[in-house]
């Protein structure tokens, strides 16, 4: 703010001295004829040596605070490299918003980040402005545009002038990278609240612990599809991960804690969970019973086929370059027995459901209770619902690393102060202009009052 000021009153002044010396020579012009007047020009002292030293001293002032004026502004170009952004989309198809780059959520973010002192949101976003580096019109076809560059400046105000210009557009762009990869990337959360484990069936918490490993396989997976050499800081992969959370999910879940419950038939409410199965067996056998209907209702079909006639189609028809040939085409016994090859699994996989809810009826009929078992499985449970938890962060560590990776190559980010040459050539521009004014104005004393 205090240099600003002054560098203001060093141009006010000399600008108020070049007029009031112009306004002089114009109203004392009518008081010297034509001669006398080409006489004053031609005899002034154009090369004054003490003109030279104070324009000199006045410059290097200018300079010196122009330059500290120029150290509080700084801008930076966001370029956006991926596909999607010639259609104004993120990269996860939705729409562009440039806004978003100075969004309060970046501006805290960035002032967190850097751990900015006394300076609020308000304040450090009314020192910014974002807008597209190429602008285009909708008044014809030839003037559409979908900038893929926008350009974030920066200008120190009063409230923000103890801040660090380069630094603050630093944090800035960085902030809007970390946005950007949290909203628009891959992002994976399995469920913010812990379950109530003490309210569930063990076999119940089996089947949802199996499902969360699920999730993260699923995840690490699909990364792992998008760039299967991805290295971590960690030196993990995306398939060395799953690996692991693979092999826990065998040996922890469906090994250790399943064979613990299922061996000694622990359960929370006897009666009411065995109700449970019974009612659900019978629902699984209602649908193994259609699907052995619909597999005998197409095997009775495709015996109504006659032989001859299932052997070979050959029907008339040409390739490519025109020729023609006998092909093999379909006939209503391919479909046929493709539908009954799926209800034939149908069926094996409801028989294999009942026959597994038997055999937990089983165990818990011949079970008695046993408060240390059942201690035991408690504890085991909150064990691997911790290495669950592990295992998730781990995966979003690592599909955030990736992201950044890739965000990195699909958004750049240059910054750009005032250069050396810009300010070279304000500096020369002033001591011309201040140069001309102390000429002007030693040339306006030698032009009489009156007449």
């Amino acid at each position: 703010m205090f240099t600003d000021l002054i560098l203001k009153l060093i141009i006010l002044i000399v600008g108020v001295v070049f007029v009031l010396s112009a306004v002089i020579i114009f109203l004392r012009l009518k008081n010297v004829n034509r001669a006398e007047r080409i006489q004053i020009f031609k005899t002034a002292e154009y090369f004054n040596v003490w003109i030279i030293l104070v324009c000199f001293v006045t410059t290097m002032v200018y300079g010196v605070f122009n330059h500290f004026q120029l150290k509080k502004s700084v801008h930076a170009i966001v370029s956006l490299n991926y596909s999607e952004a010639s259609q104004a989309h993120n990269s996860n198809g939705t729409r562009y918003n440039m806004a978003e780059v100075l969004c309060d959520e970046v501006v805290e973010k960035a002032i967190n980040n850097g751990a900015l002192q006394n300076v609020t949101v308000k304040q450090l976003k009314n020192c910014l402005v974002v807008y597209p580096c190429v602008q285009g019109g909708v008044g014809d076809e030839s003037e559409y545009h979908i900038s893929t560059e926008f350009a974030v400046e920066y200008h120190a105000s009063k409230d923000t002038a103890h801040l660090d210009a380069d630094n603050v557009i630093n944090l800035i762009t960085s902030a809007y990278k970390e946005y950007y990869i949290e909203k628009y990337t891959d992002n994976f959360k399995l469920d913010s609240e812990k379950p109530d484990f003490a309210q569930m069936e063990y076999m119940d918490i089996v089947s949802y612990l199996d499902k969360e490993t699920q999730s993260i396989l699923n995840y690490l997976y699909g990364m792992a599809e998008k760039n299967n050499s991805f290295v971590t800081e960690n030196g993990d992969t995306f398939n060395s991960i799953a690996g692991k959370v693979h092999q826990f999910n065998e040996t922890q879940i469906n090994q250790n804690l399943r064979s613990l419950i299922l061996q000694n038939g622990i359960v929370r409410n006897k009666n009411e969970y065995i109700d449970r199965l019974a009612y659900q067996n019978k629902n699984v056998d209602f649908d193994r019973q259609k699907n052995d209907a619909s597999y005998n209702l197409c095997n009775e079909a495709i015996d109504m086929y006659s032989e001859e006639m299932t052997r070979v189609v050959l029907v008339p028809t040409w390739d490519e370059t025109g020729k023609y040939y006998m092909g093999r085409t379909k006939v209503g016994v391919d479909e046929l027995s493709v539908l009954a090859t799926s209800f034939s699994d149908n069926v094996a996989s409801n028989e294999k459901e009942i026959m597994d809810n038997n055999l937990i009826l089983n165990k818990i009929a011949q079970a008695n209770e046993i408060n240390e078992i059942s201690s035991s499985a408690d504890s085991l449970i909150e064990s691997i619902y911790a290495n669950i938890k592990s295992f998730e962060k781990e995966a979003i560590n690592a599909g955030r690393e990736y992201s950044r990776h890739k965000m990195n190559q699909c958004i750049a980010v240059s910054i750009y102060g005032a250069s050396l040459v810009s300010e070279l050539k304000s500096l020369v521009l002033f001591a011309v202009f201040t140069y001309l004014t102390f000429i002007v104005y030693k040339i306006s004393k030698k032009f009489p009052k009156k007449v």
